[in-house]
């Protein structure tokens, strides 16, 4: 027999599984900016993939309320080493995009002290 406390599951069992749904969704769309991030900055994402770091409540550019998820992942320059990015989402808009401190691509000087390697002198006047 059907009675009210099944109803209330199916409905609790029905808004979990939306809610996952949606949670995926999101990380699509993170990754799907990540990369396109990574594009125009000319850094390498690693892995391919984003992942879950948090989740608070918060306000977006607006002011409306809700979820902020942040998605962490991994960058390199030369391939040598890795650093860590973070994005924040609010639904579907991203709110920021951050990047570790990392060497420009192509930007590495010759050293012009020849005494030290990799030395550069700047002069304030």
């Amino acid at each position: 027999m059907f009675t009210l406390s099944h109803a209330t599951l199916l409905l609790l069992s029905a808004f979990v599984g939306w809610w996952l749904w949606r949670s995926l969704g999101q990380r699509d769309q993170a990754l799907a900016r990540v990369r396109q991030y990574c594009e125009r900055a000319d850094v390498q994402l690693l892995d391919d993939s984003v992942a879950l770091s948090a989740i608070r409540i918060g306000r977006n550019r607006r002011g409306m309320p809700g979820l902020i998820r942040r998605y962490g992942f991994e960058f390199t320059v030369t391939g040598e080493h890795r650093y860590n990015g973070h994005l924040d989402l609010h639904g579907l808009q991203v709110l920021k995009i951050e990047l570790a401190p990392h060497p420009f691509p192509g930007g590495d000087n010759p050293p012009q002290d020849h005494n030290e390697p990799g030395a550069t002198i700047h002069r304030i006047y």
